[in-house]
């Protein structure tokens, strides 16, 4: 057999994008690669769509015939344009001498759900993109700044942990690894029990590249679970992986199973798991029988210690279960975008790849372009793939779906390409306006103000009024204006220029004494009510980031945000990447939400503003300014608060100002009475994000 293409040449990239359904139940579908970009609409049975809703409300749906639900994601995915596009891609990558990846974003929570690695095309010229290595296909996570390839002096570490009733996937693991371990390519450690505090211990021991986690993941209505000698907290996990800095990946194998189970939890919890110092998870859709699930790890690691991509080893890894087994598509690969090789090893013998036994022949690219044009689909997640210009397709979800009240509160599902979210937030104080009737509002500029000037003064070179200044930004009308602050300016006539930004805010008055407390909540209400508890029994107000589709998933929970004194702010629509959907996309992002937000609570989001995973073009950050909106970043977010608010003690006046960035997860709401403490000690506080900007 021929060998797998050569990791070291950076593979085509092909992203598709699915956006969620509308009510006549076709979902958006942008696909981008080879320097162009189409647009289609992909469509899926209701039986296909039901199922996946299933296993977002119940955890787990059984599956009966999961090569029917791979040709039948296939048709659907592969539409006319996307398939041109796919072509193109081979062609590319034939001339040049490397590979097509596949990645695949999901704006959708119930079509995320689906077992998308079975994808399968045609029934005389079957292609299986998840088995093919000229064909790597993997789901993408948000944008972060990757670790550097790990370089390996000794060969690479495997930690491996199993829950109670789990060991004999342990034991299967050891024996599919022995000869590697001979070898010297690879060492294995296995603690005597399992517990956190065991768990914790080995970690700090070992210092593995890999950790093996055998463990049941559930999605209860509290929290998201892992069963590792006691039940803890997913959120307790990324505690207990934050100092393991050579670690790289982590495989959730979900424990035992028959391959015919679709599970929610380790989807959520592999996800959760991706930050800058862990690019890459594995998990298990369908937990497997140990020998299957042992086999495909065994050959996975072993490329991964040569060197290889994680997206090939995976890819290879897959072939053992493939050959005994119809369950070759559970385990699924989630990469922070442009993740490639995840270790560097030091000697000869990552120099090349051994031949690879695939068990689809590799087929010559120009013939596989020919077999897609028979039709079909792929799956791999991105930060590229947008919904463009083009808004004739609808993505809100259904309506069948929309949570209406507030006590039927369901567990955390979260789509796989909206895990992680930014802040926003609103006005408190509200002048009273002059009742001089103004123009007609002409549209709105950004402008950061300089040393000397007032309200009046930008308001007169401007073209605004300052009234409407200070009732927009929520500030004092008769109080001196901060340098350097900015301001959301409404314009009413021609004028001059505004001092605009370029670049989104990252801290608010250092002369403050205050720190904003923001949260990103756009995936359950169950989350968010937590989170105001906590937050009412320290007295504490904050700024919520909400996009327009949970908000109208969840009016009532948005309602209650406003109703106990918190400011609501804008995080788009549905959460897409802001660099990818065009200025048209951009402006319907802002303008939808609004509509929706001030139909459900009254309130305005303007003037603040964050971007979805923080990604951002010169142009969309014009467009959103535009529209009345203040660009913010952050000053740290949920990992690295601890370190941040342990600096902030030692040095209470460089954190003045500071704004934090927390999410909707489980343990927020369990972590904030001790930040919130904390800063107090420091003597911060902290508040929302409009008190922090005064």
């Amino acid at each position: 057999m021929p060998a797998a293409p050569d990791s070291a040449t950076f593979p085509i990239i092909v992203h598709i994008m699915i956006g969620p359904r509308d009510e006549l139940g076709h979902c958006p579908t942008c696909a981008s690669g080879n320097g162009r970009e189409v647009v289609s609409a992909l469509f899926l049975s209701e039986a296909l769509v039901d199922s996946g809703w299933r296993v977002l409300h119940t955890g787990a749906q059984h599956i009966e015939d999961v090569h029917n639900i791979g040709l039948a994601l296939g048709r659907a995915l592969f539409t006319a344009p996307i398939r041109a596009l796919i072509l193109e891609a081979a062609r590319t990558a034939a001339t040049e001498g490397t590979r097509v990846q596949v990645r695949l974003q999901i704006n959708s929570p119930e079509l995320a759900a689906l077992p998308w690695e079975y994808l399968t095309l045609g029934s005389v010229n079957v292609w299986k993109p998840a088995l093919r290595t000229d064909y790597a296909l993997v789901r993408v996570g948000r944008r972060i700044t990757l670790p550097l390839p790990l370089p390996l002096r000794e060969p690479l570490r495997v930690l491996a942990v199993a829950s109670p009733g789990n060991h004999h996937h342990l034991e299967d693991l050891n024996r599919a690894l022995a000869q590697y371990i001979r070898a010297g390519v690879l060492t294995l450690r296995i603690p005597p029990d399992t517990t956190p505090a065991t768990l914790s211990q080995a970690l700090a021991d070992e210092a593995p590249h890999v950790l093996h986690l055998v463990a049941r993941t559930t999605l209860t209505p509290e929290r998201l679970e892992l069963d590792i000698g006691s039940r803890f907290d997913a959120g307790d996990l990324i505690d207990l992986l934050a100092d393991a800095t050579d670690l790289r990946l982590v495989t959730l194998t979900g424990g035992e199973g028959n391959g015919s189970t679709l599970n929610i939890a380790p989807v959520v919890c592999a996800a959760l798991l991706i930050d800058a110092h862990l690019p890459a998870t594995i998990r298990f859709s369908m937990p497997l029988p140990s020998d299957a699930a042992a086999r495909f790890a065994a050959l996975c690691y072993y490329h991964l210690a040569l060197g290889a991509s994680v997206d090939l080893a995976v890819t290879i890894g897959r072939a053992a279960p493939a050959h005994t087994s119809a369950m070759w598509g559970a385990p699924t690969l989630r990469i922070a975008p442009n993740t490639d090789v995840l270790f560097q090893p030091l000697s000869r013998r990552a120099a090349r790849l051994p031949s690879v036994n695939r068990p689809l022949p590799f087929i010559a690219a120009a013939v596989v372009c020919a077999a897609l044009i028979v039709g079909g689909r792929l799956f791999g997640a991105s930060e590229h793939a947008p919904f463009n210009q083009l808004h004739p397709i609808q993505v809100a979800p259904p309506t069948a779906h929309v949570q209406e009240a507030p006590a039927a509160r369901h567990p955390v599902f979260l789509p796989m390409s909206l895990l992680f979210i930014e802040p926003s937030a609103t006005p408190t104080a509200v002048p009273t306006p002059d009742p001089t009737p103004l123009p007609a509002l002409i549209g709105y500029t950004v402008h950061q103000v300089a040393a000397g000037e007032t309200l009046d003064g930008i308001a007169a070179r401007l073209g605004s009024d300052a009234a409407s200044i200070a009732i927009l930004n929520a500030i004092d009308i008769e109080a001196p204006l901060r340098p350097e602050r900015a301001l959301v300016i409404p314009l009413f006539r021609v004028g001059e220029p505004a001092y605009g930004l370029t670049e989104p805010v990252h801290r608010g008055n250092p002369a403050s004494g205050k720190v904003a407390l923001t949260f990103d909540i756009e995936i359950d209400d169950t989350t968010l009510y937590a989170i105001l508890d906590a937050l009412r029994q320290r007295r504490v107000k904050g700024t919520f980031f909400v996009t327009g589709r949970w908000v109208k998933r969840f009016p009532d929970a948005a309602r209650a945000i406003v109703a106990n004194g918190h400011e609501i702010a804008k995080h788009s629509l549905t959460h897409p990447f802001f660099s990818r959907i065009g200025l048209d996309g951009i402006a319907n992002e802002l303008r939808e939400t609004e509509c929706i937000v001030q139909e459900i609570t009254g309130r305005s989001t303007r003037p603040y503003f964050r971007f979805p995973y923080g990604n951002y073009t010169t142009q969309a950050v014009a467009v959103v300014a535009s529209e009345g909106y203040i660009l913010y970043h952050w000053s740290a977010d949920d990992r690295g608060i601890p370190a941040w608010i342990n600096r902030a003690i030692a040095d209470p006046a460089r954190a003045s100002g500071g704004i934090l960035l927390l999410h909707g997860r489980p343990a927020t709401a369990g972590a904030l009475p001790g930040i919130i403490d904390r800063l107090r000690a420091a003597g911060l506080e902290p508040t929302t994000l409009g008190e922090t900007l005064r």
